[in-house]
């Protein structure tokens, strides 16, 4: 039977069973910033933002602690802004890995309002789902070439992981 890891445990890209080119994974750096400015600068932005992305939709590692550190400190019922998520990330120990407390400020340089948010996320979920695709693909086509894996089995391995996708992308936009 083919145990693929399941689509909520990758963190990455695994480029080995397909040629990328040298391309880069789908990303959108800016539009992640712009998310997480937005939400430092108005109190509901974190609300709207929770009801379509998760931290795993953002390609960048420092912007998945930041959003996580809003999420606590909103689960916690506290203000999100550049004083608490800074606070946050520090108590974390991950605040000099997102780039410290100038990296924190500068996310709200990029905005001046949350009032396209919505379209953002539709962005950065876009690109997460561009990345779990090229993941999926890439897993099936060396799956596929091993002469002793089912092929059958390969192919609900990967409609699942396709679902998986599906819903994680989509569940909430």
């Amino acid at each position: 039977m083919i145990e693929r890891p399941s689509v909520r445990k990758t963190k990455r890209l695994d480029y080995t069973a397909l040629d990328a080119g040298g391309k880069l994974p789908p990303q959108a750096p800016e539009f992640e910033e712009a998310i997480l400015g937005a939400i430092m600068l108005e109190k509901e932005a974190l609300k709207d933002a929770m009801e379509t992305l998760q931290a795993k939709h953002f390609y960048v590692d420092a912007h998945q602690y930041v959003f996580e550190c809003m999420i606590d400190i909103y689960n916690d019922n506290h203000p999100v802004d550049i004083l608490t998520v800074t606070e946050k990330l520090k108590t974390k120990g991950f605040l000099d890995i997102v780039g410290g407390p100038y990296f924190i400020a500068k996310l709200t340089s990029r905005v001046s309002s949350a009032a396209n948010l919505q379209y953002h996320a539709h962005i950065v979920i876009q690109k997460f789902i561009q990345r779990e695709l090229i993941r999926i693909a890439g897993q099936t086509i060396t799956d596929a070439f091993d002469d002793t894996a089912d092929a059958f089995k390969l192919l609900d391995a990967t409609e699942k992981d396709l679902y998986e996708v599906k819903n994680d992308g989509m569940k909430r936009s």
